[in-house]
């Protein structure tokens, strides 16, 4: 297996942004509504030894090597045998450059849309999530990391796989410094989703169904 790099890629996965993008929430929308997406940076963790043109095949996974000491067979009633094997990730990869992120000042903040999620959903209550900070606006679900989490490893990996779902959409963004948002209530509104979107320094969207990331960087000032 080789190692993996970080890839710079082209205006198609530019293409591919915009498109997760216009799938996704009222976050999304604000983020696609940006003037410089075109001219930001896009870059993606991946083998080195996967092709440039398998690069830019975004919807599919088969990237990441999956050892074989990791599937899961199952007997049938009929005697016939089924495999699972469990999708490889780069989440590790993706957590270190939020901890970076989120470290590098105090008005740091990431939000990451929870497509599958409603507000109703009992299992967001549940202990397991406890670990996580959920927010809330209207009928959708959004989980945020703040500065105070750079070195919680544990939370971002959770809230990476609680937001992961059909579409992964997020953004490494800050608060203004006449922000009085209400985080701790639990609740967002219309502002603060556009300013989060017009703040945001980088957006992630998921790919490779499900293997990795594309990570789009503002471009430089």
């Amino acid at each position: 297996m080789n190692e993996c790099a970080e890839i710079n890629l082209g205006p198609e996965a530019v293409s591919y942004i915009r498109d997760c993008l216009a799938n996704g929430k009222t976050l999304a929308r604000y983020l696609l509504q940006r003037l410089d997406l075109e001219s930001g940076a896009v870059t993606t963790f991946l083998p080195s030894d996967v092709s440039e043109e398998a690069a830019t095949q975004f919807k599919w996974g088969g990237k990441l090597y999956r050892d074989p000491a990791t599937f899961v067979y199952h007997t049938e009633p009929d005697g016939s045998t089924t495999r699972w094997e469990p999708v490889p990730n780069t989440d590790p990869w993706l957590a270190s450059i939020l901890r970076e992120f989120l470290g590098a000042g105090p008005e740091r903040v990431c939000v990451f849309e929870n497509e599958s999620a409603l507000p109703s959903d009992p299992y967001l209550s549940l202990p397991r999530w406890a670990i996580l900070q959920t927010l809330i606006f209207e009928n959708e679900v959004y989980h945020l990391l703040s500065n105070r989490d750079a070195e919680n490893e544990v939370r971002i990996l959770t809230t990476i796989r609680r937001a992961d779902s059909w579409l992964f959409i997020g953004a490494m963004t800050s608060l203004s410094q006449a922000s009085d948002l209400p985080l701790e209530a639990g609740r967002l509104d219309d502002e603060a989703l556009k300013m989060f979107a017009q703040r945001a320094e980088r957006i992630v969207v998921g790919a490779y169904d499900g293997e990795s990331y594309l990570i789009w960087s503002k471009p430089a000032s």
